[in-house]
């Protein structure tokens, strides 16, 4: 089974993202990662300024770490000989995988590559771009989504704060169909409750989630590869959050904090 895989590059799924690339290398055939800070979408300094207007510092320095920080310091780290996580083009270059980072995951060149690949199915974690109908349709088995919440709670963005905040702190992963451009809401192959006893803050949290996706991810590979899934429809009820607003983060942030720097440099390093 040839695979593809997607995904927006950050500090909380890469680890999860290396391990699944290293265990399932000989059948995935192409990497996507996004580009959430290109011009079409008003780049990075545009982006900063309008969460700092609409969200605040903390949100966006939570977002600054999760998605900017290692890639600005990890050139850094290295020539003081840390041993840290490599990004998923070099890990991809290493593994002889095609890796692409796009703007637009429906532009012609994807919709090329997907084709010449011949993907039977790809695949997506934490990717921050809707899907189209053409390329929904070019894999033969299709597309999952693997969403990190307990579906159909806590559709939409950042589900893990909004699991913290509305779901009782009830974790998970799964696994679902994409059949068309509505998010989060295809019929699910498979699903893993998730515990997380301890965090020092939110992206702690992201990381714990995050590292259960290699199992459930070789479990689906597993059972496509045999056999058609027996998927069952989301019920209508449920719940989808967009951005968080000022009030959801003061929420949070009675509790929990959004980013703790001591768990922020360890989480940089490769542990073992």
């Amino acid at each position: 089974m040839r695979l593809a895989l997607c995904n927006i590059e950050n500090m909380a799924t890469l680890p999860a993202i290396l391990k699944v690339l290293e265990t399932h290398k000989d059948d995935i055939k192409l990497v996507i990662t996004s580009d959430p800070y290109s011009k079409k979408n008003g780049g990075f300094i545009k982006q900063a300024y309008k969460n700092m207007c609409n969200r605040g510092y903390s949100f966006t320095e939570y977002l600054f770490v999760k998605m900017v920080l290692a890639t600005l310091i990890r050139p850094i780290l290295k020539r003081f000989g840390m041993d840290v996580f490599p990004s998923i083009k070099q890990r991809c270059e290493d593994l002889g995988i095609t890796h692409i980072k796009v703007k637009d995951v429906n532009s012609p060149e994807v919709v090329n590559l997907l084709k010449d690949k011949q993907i039977d199915l790809l695949t997506i974690y934490y990717f921050d771009q809707i899907l189209h109908d053409e390329v929904i349709g070019i894999p033969k088995q299709g597309v999952v989504n693997f969403h990190p919440a307990f579906l159909p709670q806590c559709r939409g963005l950042f589900p893990i704060m909004f699991s913290y905040l509305y779901n009782q702190q009830r974790y998970g992963i799964s696994a679902h169909w994409v059949e068309n451009k509505e998010i989060d809401a295809g019929p699910i192959i498979a699903q893993r409750m998730i515990k997380v006893p301890k965090a020092e803050c939110l992206l702690d949290i992201d990381r714990q989630v995050s590292n259960h996706f290699p199992q459930l991810y070789g479990e689906v590979m597993r059972t496509l590869k045999h056999q058609q899934a027996d998927a069952q429809n989301q019920a209508h009820a449920g719940s989808y959050f967009s951005y968080p607003t000022k009030e959801h983060l003061t929420l949070f942030k009675q509790s929990l904090c959004l980013v703790k720097w001591r768990w922020v440099l360890n989480a940089l390093r490769k542990q073992g």
